[in-house]
């Protein structure tokens, strides 16, 4: 046996349990704020070792109150999302965090310990822990040893960084695992960027080039009602978390777009000259929802 120091992290667990009741988006989704509490509320919380002693482990960081020490996993990990932004002079504008983001096999270290150890040093808490799942690879953990694993730089060279952030979003809930399939890529792709927002843009740029000479019309406010809705109805879900819902926010008004465009069919009226006004209107109002 040997001797270290350690963390009573038991002294801190009922302040931690009355602070996340009382702030309810301390930890999202729901379901994970929930396994914190029952953790905390039916789990002691032990002393945590958070040293090793130099003589056996000489990488480590030495504690400020005995060199003969180093800090250890996880205390040294966790108070790094400090000392780097503090390092560089950035601490002011980098924390507290807005949201911490983690993966959920981490929940306790972020969620349990981290907490408490701010709280000892007197520093502020993030102001949410937001913990995601894990990808799969066609309904499969991923694994090096399977070979499954998705290479994100192979799929950006391929498809570009746009479509692979479009797919993560897509397809990754914020809470449950999500499932990679290359397959659901290419679908996505063609059927939502290229064929959906793809076909609107470039018919509505087309169309504004030969009626317009790419020139943008007097504003007309026929579609502002809907975009301001479809705006104001995905700012709240963004700030919720809810990326996916947020997305077909935006795929909803990206098909009311294409309805309009088969409403208003710019390309037949462009033949008729008394229709040059109504012609105008159109053209804009696509052209500002795209931009």
């Amino acid at each position: 046996r040997e001797k270290n120091y350690y963390f009573k992290l038991g002294r801190h667990q009922q302040w931690l349990i009355d602070y996340i009741e009382a702030n309810p988006d301390f930890v999202a989704p729901d379901y994970r704020r929930n396994e914190v509490l029952g953790f905390l509320k039916n789990e002691k919380l032990e002393d945590l070792c958070i040293s090793r002693p130099k003589e056996r482990l000489e990488w480590g960081i030495p504690l400020p109150f005995d060199p003969d020490y180093v800090t250890y996993v996880w205390f040294d990990a966790l108070v790094n999302y400090l000392s780097i932004p503090r390092s560089r002079g950035e601490e002011a504008s980098l924390w507290p965090a807005d949201i911490h983001v983690i993966g959920k096999d981490i929940l306790k270290f972020h969620a349990v310990y981290w907490p408490i150890m701010l709280k000892a040093a007197g520093l502020e808490l993030p102001k949410q822990v937001l913990v995601h799942g894990w990808w799969q690879k066609d309904d499969q953990k991923m694994s090096k040893s399977t070979g499954n694993v998705v290479d994100p730089v192979e799929v950006i060279d391929e498809w570009g960084l746009d479509a692979f952030r479009y797919y993560v979003v897509r397809e990754l809930a914020i809470g449950p695992d999500g499932n990679w399939t290359d397959e659901g890529f290419a679908t996505r792709y063609g059927a939502e960027l290229a064929n959906g927002l793809g076909n609107l843009v470039n018919r509505s740029l087309s169309m504004l080039n030969r009626y317009r000479e790419g020139v943008v019309p007097a504003p007309h406010d026929e579609l502002a009602a809907e975009a301001i809705a479809a705006r104001d109805k995905l700012v709240k879900q963004l700030r919720a978390n809810e990326l996916q819902a947020g997305l077909m926010t935006i795929w909803s008004y990206i098909a009311r777009l294409n309805q309009y465009v088969d409403e208003t069919a710019p390309f037949k009226i462009a033949k008729d000259p008394e229709q040059a006004e109504r012609l105008g209107e159109g053209l804009y109002n696509l052209a500002e929802s795209c931009r």
